[in-house]
């Protein structure tokens, strides 16, 4: 009996039983899911297609790969998964044809981007918060949420970007704490390459994490002490160690140019010096799409001179957006239960609310300094901010698309001051029980508040496949 339970409270099997949960709900999606259910696969899957049949990299306008009636076509932007993808599949033909069979393979690369986001989620855990049980809420509210493992399960660039955060945020974070040694300056590198070959709407991450990287750097200088370019401050200082940022900063940017520059040389190359893309793209969108879907035609809020807190708040955009960030499968059409919507956005709102009380230092990032920490937070918030910001820009001025899996780059971020706030609620909680003289449930309340949100996450993720997805699909 003792041996029994050393196994049930042993970390290896929680960890176990995470990956094993995150896996198998990601392979359900994968395999049951009929082709096109995710959002706009069928036109990203014409992208895979060429390249499985030609074994080369389409042009944005060639004719295969364009979107009928839009015009345009997802080759313009970066498609690493696609590339992955396409050739993946040019070897399985070896053994099959079968578009069931290459459709499911293909679906696999994300399933395994998922897997590794889940790796580093435990990762980033560790070096965010020193409690164990802390680390395991946060990694259940990052990886279990319902539209973050949907978001690995079929052909899309936005899997891939969301690891890409969490491998940036990781390392940089390795870094600051251990240095930044050739291991870390890799992990580091290997992130930026995979954000830049996957979605712009995570550049964001990008920008925060160079940020970070530079302020690690940084180190406060006592009055009256020498630094080693022979000067001394009469005050406390600040001072900007330029010998090791260039080094590890250099060894990374040439490890990026490796990686990701012949994207952009060969964007520059095809569409006129547009290194990036998007202005071929919007141009070639108006020189094929159907009259109905011209942009010079179409009707957005701007060009009818609606204000974007109009939009926001007196459509329902707002409600599409936060209720698509939760939960929403299939494309856009197959909502989980009420009480999951309703039981996260409390999740939410306590935890941020809460993230704002000035107590718990200790709750997070302990090996950090205080001002080191805030302006961690700081940066934290402008990750989340930069995906908003660009979510309802575009469905401002471009294309009215109220989905949350636009903002999923802010997922770790978002996550962490929802897990911070929680904890602070609990130490609240705490000390109320504490002062009524309840001791025995004083200690165990962190305990019992954690535990109840991991188990309502794992919950929620297990009725949103088995008694949603599987069900609907299954049914015909």
């Amino acid at each position: 009996m003792t041996k029994m339970r050393r196994f049930y409270t042993n970390e290896l099997f929680h960890e176990f039983l995470f990956f094993s949960l995150a896996l198998i709900c990601m392979l359900i999606f994968a395999f049951i899911q009929p082709f096109g259910e995710g959002p706009d696969e069928i036109n990203r899957f014409r992208v895979v297609r060429f390249i499985y049949e030609n074994g080369r990299l389409p042009k944005g306008d060639e004719p295969a790969v364009l979107i009928p009636g839009y015009g345009g076509s997802y080759a313009f932007q970066p498609m690493l998964t696609y590339i992955l993808d396409g050739y993946l599949l040019r070897a399985v033909r070896v053994f099959t044809e079968r578009f069931d069979v290459l459709l499911v393979t293909a679906r696999l690369i994300n399933v395994a981007f998922g897997m590794a986001a889940a790796f580093f989620t435990r990762r980033l855990s560790r070096l965010l918060f020193p409690e164990k049980m802390t680390q395991w809420l946060f990694s259940c509210l990052v990886v279990f949420l319902p539209q973050s493992i949907f978001l690995h399960t079929y052909i899309n660039t936005d899997s891939c970007a969301l690891f890409s955060v969490i491998l940036m945020f990781a390392a940089v974070l390795e870094g600051m704490k251990n240095g930044f040694t050739r291991s870390t300056c890799i992990q580091t590198a290997v992130g930026v390459i995979l954000c830049a070959l996957s979605y712009y709407n995570a550049y964001g991450a990008v920008l925060v994490t160079v940020v970070l990287f530079i302020s690690c750097f940084i180190s406060k200088v006592s009055a009256r002490t020498i630094t080693s370019d022979g000067t001394a401050s009469p005050v406390d200082s600040y001072h900007l160690e330029w010998r090791p940022l260039l080094q590890a900063g250099l060894f990374i940017t040439a490890i990026f140019l490796v990686g990701a520059g012949w994207w952009f040389i060969r964007n520059a190359i095809l569409y006129h010096g547009d290194f990036l893309g998007m202005e071929a793209r919007n141009l070639c969108v108006a020189a094929t799409c159907t009259p109905e879907f011209h942009p010079a035609l179409r009707q957005t809020y701007q060009n009818q001179g609606i204000g974007v807190f109009t939009m926001i708040f007196g459509t329902d955009y707002f409600t599409l957006l936060v209720r698509s960030f939760v939960a929403m499968f299939g494309p856009m059409n197959l909502p989980t239960h009420y009480y999951i919507y309703e039981t996260y956005y409390r999740i939410f709102i306590l935890g941020l609310i809460s993230c704002m009380f000035p107590i718990g230092h200790s709750f997070y990032l302990t090996w950090q300094e205080q001002k080191r920490r805030w302006f961690f937070n700081g940066c934290m918030l402008l990750a989340c901010i930069i995906p908003i910001f660009l979510c309802i820009y575009y469905s401002y001025t471009w294309d009215f698309q109220p989905q949350g899996r636009y903002l999923m780059p802010m997922l770790p971020a978002f996550m962490f001051f929802v897990t911070l706030g929680i904890r602070k609620l609990a130490f609240l909680l705490q000390e109320l029980a504490d002062r009524l003289k309840l001791r025995t449930l004083a200690e165990k309340l962190p305990a019992i508040l954690t535990a109840c949100i991991i188990f309502f996450t794992a919950a929620a993720l297990l009725y949103s496949v088995l008694r949603v997805v599987v069900p609907h699909y299954l049914a015909g």
